[in-house]
């Protein structure tokens, strides 16, 4: 007879993820008891009662949002701890300085669940390399979960990003990286840093330096407070939405860059109105997605956020059960007739 498969960890309710065990939501966007907060982006920050993260997440959260340092339970990587019957352990996501993935094991019956949060496989420049871990159950996000999605060797991309800079330089004009200033805009900063070129900056990436001084892996060169009457010669990173800020405005012959996974679609380009879109991505591609499920081997698979159903369907048809957290898979069984 085939082995007794044991229930789940977690239970997927209609405001998010959660393990009942232990009482831990899992990336929940509204305040909870106790929450993971698996890296400092907004969309999977709140306020928690307890916000368990990583050691240099907390950092960040300290630094962009300001949270009062009693309220988090900061752990390190690869350090186990228990709780509710639960054996719990940070692990690196690969996705930005911090990204924490957690695998949760139960001390009663020894099953066990990955929650990658988001993550990626390729090597960055700032983020802590990811290090997945097998488990029975298997939490998985699929922002570019569908074939099509497969980003190029990142030192190719920063290639053409170090070209399009000089070119745009030697023309007189002032290059503007339109990245988010955390993750992708450090990112850029590092893989800029061998031109030896100054790079001014908007103050929501300034907020960010210490933290980053303290727990990236490698050291970024200074930044520059952004200053449109004295950016010539300048690189000018600063996040998307400030795209028309007085500021950006004020510049010298400003070209727009925009950093993102997303210029893989042709679209993007002409839809943002931009001089240039690189595939500069902080998530995994398809082809990654596969991989984790791989190293991961597990038992069952729960896709969530992003292209869920075209993920779990494209696993099922390797022979994992797979389905999304949204729901609806089973639509697939009933096909509509015309």
């Amino acid at each position: 007879m085939p082995p007794v498969c044991p229930p789940p960890l977690h239970e997927i309710r209609p405001d998010g993820l959660v393990l009942p065990g232990c009482g831990l939501w899992l990336d929940a966007r509204r305040a909870r008891p106790a929450g993971l907060v698996s890296h400092a982006h907004s969309d999977h920050f709140a306020r928690h009662g307890r916000v368990v993260c990583s050691v240099a997440t907390a950092a960040l959260l300290g630094a962009r949002y300001g949270l009062a340092a009693d309220r988090i339970d900061a752990r390190p990587f690869r350090q186990p701890w228990e709780e509710g019957g639960h054996r719990l352990e940070l692990l690196p996501a690969g996705h930005i300085l911090g990204s924490a993935m957690l695998l949760a094991t139960r001390l009663a019956d020894g099953a066990s669940l990955l929650y990658t949060g988001d993550f990626k496989l390729r090597a960055g420049l700032t983020a802590e390399p990811a290090e997945p871990r097998p488990a029975d159950w298997l939490v998985i996000e699929s922002t570019f979960g569908r074939p099509r999605y497969r980003f190029p060797q990142a030192d190719e991309i920063w290639r053409q990003v170090q070209a399009w800079v000089t070119v745009t330089l030697a023309a007189g004009a002032t290059p503007v990286l339109l990245a988010y200033s955390l993750g992708k805009a450090q990112e850029a900063v590092a893989a800029l840093a061998p031109l030896g070129l100054p790079v001014m900056a908007h103050r929501s990436m300034l907020a960010l330096e210490d933290a980053f001084r303290a727990h990236c892996p490698v050291r970024l060169p200074d930044l520059v407070a952004l200053d449109p009457g004295h950016s010539a010669g300048h690189v000018v990173v600063v996040p998307p939405n400030l795209r028309h800020s007085p500021q950006v405005a004020g510049l010298p012959r400003p070209r727009f860059a925009l950093l993102t996974g997303w210029a893989l679609d042709p679209s993007t380009l002409y839809r943002s109105r931009v001089e240039a879109a690189f595939p500069v991505s902080d998530h995994a591609d398809f082809r990654e997605l596969l991989a984790l499920v791989d190293q991961v081997a597990p038992r069952h698979v729960v896709v969530v956020h992003g292209f869920e159903h075209d993920l779990a369907a494209a696993l099922r048809a390797r022979g994992i059960d797979a389905w999304s957290a949204s729901g609806g898979d089973q639509l697939e069984l009933f096909p509509i007739m015309a």
